[in-house]
């Protein structure tokens, strides 16, 4: 079974364009956004905090022609693999690129294209059905995003979007691990992506508060270890291990609460990545919560760590950049960026285990291995 490694990142937050910015922001005080009162089903306001993409020019990645033909969440997600694909080196790679058959696209996004889907929606009520725009509808299927990139950066081997809420960006990353490692593809990009339009940041105000959202993007390049080292790629870590799960108890719009199903999901993942059930904590420099704000959800996400590995350090990303299917995404740049970091953490503790969970009940857990620490 082949090893898998990350070689690239791209990430738009609202921290800013990139990585560093999103370091950054990390490393600082306190959250990123505004607080605002969004009126919620009843009239009721609610307060939101709302971390928006920080303002940038698209066009600096991609030329207007390009743009009209997208909407807003295809941009940014194309503008993401764009990136990472610079920062792994593509474009030098000549005849050492694996054939577009063997490079995949996996992306994950929890409520998709909403601004497009609730303009093309809103015509037609408005306008009657004979004046459909055929434009918008297009660009309002969640796939909408990964087909544009697989043509943009020609990946023909797998073109493959997930929708499980916050958990997205995690369950993507993983499938394009396990792809690779059964030998199906050698490069993938794979991530996340959301946007938080009016009418989403509504709904979403309705069914749960207090509320902090996050947009963004993130995409991260795995390769095959053997093509890596073939290029001379810089490797930021290794895709360890990984388990996907459902946990059926969880309520419909909301986190899983048994610490017992967050429990087994995360000791799958590091038994995957060649630690036994019994783990020490030595081997994990640091955790990757998913924490996304649900007091019972985040109190049975700390239950489940400190059984499973107890007294090793934590971090929430969506404490930061909010929660969504985007923060999912930022959470495993993070990660990556942490484990190609020579510097800090644990010595000797080669391990990065980041958490996601999705309303109702999806759960994955992905690995990170330090690059220091590949034989």
């Amino acid at each position: 079974m082949r090893r898998v490694v990350v070689t690239g990142v791209g990430c738009v937050s609202a921290a800013g364009v990139g990585a560093e910015p999103l370091r950054t922001a990390l490393a600082s005080g306190g959250p990123l956004g505004e607080v605002l009162e969004v009126e919620a089903a009843g009239g009721r306001k609610r307060p939101v905090r709302l971390a928006r993409l920080a303002p940038f020019d698209r066009q600096v990645f991609l030329p207007p022609r390009k743009l009209r033909r997208m909407g807003e969440l295809s941009q940014l997600w194309v503008i993401c693999c764009l990136m990472a694909r610079s920062d792994a080196g593509w474009e030098g790679a000549g005849g050492v690129l694996p054939p577009p058959g063997k490079r995949g696209t996996f992306l994950g996004t929890g409520f998709g294209c909403v601004d497009t889907t609730w303009e093309y929606l809103e015509g037609m009520l408005r306008d009657g059905a004979a004046t459909a725009n055929p434009f918008l509808f297009a660009e309002s299927v969640a796939n909408a995003p990964a087909g544009h990139s697989a043509i943009e950066l020609d990946t023909r081997g797998a073109d493959i979007t997930l929708t499980c809420g916050d958990a997205s960006a995690a369950a993507a990353l993983e499938m394009a691990a396990r792809a690779i490692r059964d030998g199906r593809l050698e490069m993938a990009c794979c991530g996340g992506v959301e946007l938080a339009p009016e009418p989403l940041v509504r709904i979403l105000a309705s069914l749960r508060s207090p509320l902090f959202l996050g947009e963004g993007g993130a995409c991260l390049v795995l390769e095959s270890l053997d093509l890596a080292r073939s290029r001379g790629a810089r490797i930021y870590g290794e895709v360890a291990g990984g388990a996907l799960a459902s946990d059926p108890e969880a309520p419909a719009t909301g986190y899983s609460r048994d610490p017992g199903a967050l429990e087994r999901i995360l000791r799958r993942a590091l038994g995957s990545a060649g630690r036994g059930s019994r783990l020490p904590g030595e081997a994990i420099r640091k955790i990757f919560l998913h924490a996304a704000g649900s007091p019972r959800a985040d109190a049975a996400e700390r239950r489940a760590v400190e059984r499973t590995c107890p007294g090793v350090p934590t971090e929430t990303v969506a404490a930061k950049a909010g929660a969504l299917a985007a923060a999912g995404g930022l959470n495993l740049v993070a990660a990556a960026l942490e484990a190609g970091d020579p510097a800090g953490g644990t010595p000797g503790a080669p391990l990065l285990p980041v958490n996601a969970f999705g309303w109702g009940g999806s759960l994955v857990s992905v690995v990170f291995r330090k690059a220091e620490a590949l034989e």
